[in-house]
């Protein structure tokens, strides 16, 4: 069984289908020095944090203006962190966590030889994993 995923701007990976499987972007993070595994490692604090906080506002039936105004941001500003498309400073990590009653972690070790499984008892809240980094987040 096949789940589509994500729709890769043809931009970014040149393919002749801009949509792809779940098992397709398993094998193109997998390759050693693949063009997606390096944009997989350049977006993955930034998209699971981006994810967090789209997460705890769609939760907690927040608008955009109102979770800004919680944290100390614009509007565009808490837009661009839920993009994930830039990787946020430890200063907005910071005033992200004490507003929302969030807590981040960060676990980033020796490349490893296979993939690294997260265990479920560490999967709470959001949780990527790559075979360097291990990113969670949960509320408090």
């Amino acid at each position: 069984m096949h789940h589509i995923i994500a729709n890769i701007e043809p931009m970014a990976l040149p393919l002749a289908n801009p949509w792809i499987t779940l098992d397709e972007w398993d094998d193109r993070v997998a390759a050693e020095d693949s063009e997606c595994r390096r944009l997989w490692y350049a977006t993955a604090l930034a998209s699971t944090v981006g994810v967090a906080i789209a997460k705890y506002r769609y939760e907690h039936k927040l608008s955009l203006t109102a979770l800004g105004k919680m944290i100390g941001m614009s509007q565009r500003q808490v837009t661009r962190l839920e993009d994930g498309e830039h990787n946020p400073t430890i200063e907005t990590l910071t005033r992200v966590c004490d507003a929302l009653g969030l807590e981040i972690t960060i676990t980033i070790g020796p490349k490893l030889a296979t993939r690294r499984v997260v265990p479920k008892a560490l999967q709470r809240g959001v949780c990527d994993a790559t075979d360097q980094i291990v990113i969670g987040v949960r509320e408090r």
